[in-house]
């Protein structure tokens, strides 16, 4: 049996390509053109991982976290070397901050939501 590999990450949102501008921003990623559309985008990793996609969804509503109204189904961990340095670049971006769970205040993770409302933690190395 052959091992299996990630193809993509896909994350589904009302503008495909306002939301790979955003993580291009933060990730400091390009949009692969040849693979993408109006309906897809695609981040191109550097390192030659899985990419991170963006597929249409017309209906998609904003996560309510951490209200469990319109739960996450799932979120983007991205590890930087300093809290600070990940709110910057975070805020930079466009992202908003999100309330910090009561029982992770002194965590090593800050939270925020993309322009779409999906949530995402920056992670702290140090």
């Amino acid at each position: 049996m052959s091992a299996l590999t990630l193809a993509a990450y896909a994350i589904d949102c009302a503008d495909p390509r306002r939301l790979a501008e955003f993580y291009g921003r933060l990730l400091g990623w390009q949009i692969d053109e040849e693979e993408s559309g109006d309906r897809w985008v695609e981040l191109a990793d550097p390192s030659g991982g899985a990419p991170l996609a963006f597929q249409l969804d017309p209906h998609h509503k904003r996560s309510t976290w951490p209200s469990p109204e319109v739960p996450q189904m799932a979120h983007l961990d991205v590890r930087v070397g300093t809290l600070d340095e990940g709110h910057e670049r975070a805020i930079a971006a466009g992202a908003v901050q999100l309330p910090q769970p009561a029982d992770q205040r002194d965590a090593r993770f800050r939270v925020y939501a993309d322009p779409e409302g999906h949530p995402f933690c920056m992670c702290a190395s140090q």
